[in-house]
């Protein structure tokens, strides 16, 4: 550590062990907060700082007893933690027990995260901001009027890491539309979100700060191995099924090949983005470009911190260390909170922008974004 404690750092995480709704396959997904953990933990106490990790499991209650040992002035919650039970908006109630018991935490507040993990209530938040987005419709039956136009993309309405996307999920007629519908809400037991398609380049922006926002070199995934531009997307066998030919030929570009122009605008609409839903600290938003427009198709208030996941994967590119990396989230979080003084944090910033950290370089490989 470099000269500032917060106290103890406790990294809060959830751990389970099964799912409760959509495929089997998604525990996947959902067990990788476990293993983002597990570095996490080794890069902060390697710097110096005192952490404890914190997993959530069972029920609110055990959590709080749990939580009455630490002191909320003496403990600083890092908080990795995208779900509970199984449940991906569990993560919503966890984070309002730690708010209501003074802890101060990493990353965006409970209204904040429950907006973000509401897919159609965070459109609408873009909307009302003037962010572009790709025009949709909640099915809460597998019936009803489509109002959109073809090719479009159904999602469940609050899930998260791809779960529920493969190359079904995008349709081009009335009948697929309904069966893919029907799909999500008898599997995932929530309503189904149907989205216009859009084509066009995808960009992931990864961000950081609070009253100013850095933007990260800009990743691309790259999907000139794909023939049909209907197949264009990241579904869950892309993101976590590494013998998958869509997880091999879609690799992930950084930075991404964008005139100053169009990186100006990629960069203000996800600042715009990063405000209207109230993020804090760091987050990512994804979006497709088409026709010099950045449309935000998805906006991660938690985005994967996993050494091969898409945050850590810009964070690299700008020239940081994964150690680096988490120690930036956590002194973000701890300058918000009064904890930390901006001559601190700058001091911070100077070590990390020395040469002798620099790891300039491009990024080309597989795998999550």
């Amino acid at each position: 550590m470099s000269g500032c404690s917060p106290g103890q750092v406790a990294i809060l995480y959830n751990k389970d062990d099964q799912v409760t709704r959509g495929n089997p396959q998604d525990l996947l997904a959902i067990q990788c907060t476990v293993t983002a953990t597990q570095n996490l933990y080794k890069a902060l106490t390697s710097l110096g700082y005192q952490v404890v990790k914190l997993p959530v499991r069972g029920d609110l209650a055990e959590l709080e007893n749990r939580l009455k040992s630490f002191s909320p002035k003496e403990t600083f919650v890092f908080n990795n933690c995208d779900g509970f039970n199984g449940n991906n908006l569990g993560a919503v109630q966890v984070i309002r027990l730690i708010e209501r018991m003074g802890f101060g935490h990493t990353g965006a507040c409970a209204d904040a995260i429950e907006l973000c993990i509401n897919k159609p209530r965070c459109k609408e938040s873009l909307q009302r901001s003037g962010v572009p987005t790709p025009r949709f419709q909640v099915f809460e039956r597998a019936e009803g009027e489509f109002q959109l136009e073809f090719p479009a993309i159904v999602k469940p309405a609050v899930e998260d890491a791809s779960m529920g996307i493969d190359l079904s999920s995008v349709v081009s007629n009335q009948k697929d539309l309904l069966r893919r519908v029907g799909y999500i809400i008898e599997e995932y037991l929530q309503p189904a979100m149907v989205e216009q398609f859009i084509g066009g380049r995808e960009l992931a922006v990864a961000m950081w700060g609070n009253e100013s926002v850095e933007i990260l070199p800009i990743a691309e995934d790259d999907y000139s191995a794909i023939a049909n531009p209907l197949e264009h997307l990241l579904t869950y066998e892309s993101k976590w099924k590494p013998e998958s030919p869509y997880f091999q030929n879609i690799p992930s570009r950084i930075p991404a090949a964008l005139s100053h122009k169009e990186e100006q605008v990629v960069s203000q609409v996800a600042r715009k983005s990063f405000r209207a839903v109230g993020l804090r600290d760091f987050g990512r938003v994804d979006m497709r470009f088409e026709n010099g427009i950045p449309y935000v198709i998805d906006i991660n208030e938690l985005p994967d911190l996993s050494p091969d996941a898409g945050f850590w994967n810009s964070a690299r590119v700008s020239g940081l260390t994964y150690e680096q990396m988490a120690e930036r989230i956590l002194l973000h979080a701890l300058l918000r909170e009064g904890r930390l003084s901006n001559d601190f944090h700058r001091s911070q910033r100077r070590r990390a922008a020395n040469p002798h950290y620099q790891r300039q370089h491009q990024c080309l490989q597989p795998g999550r974004s």
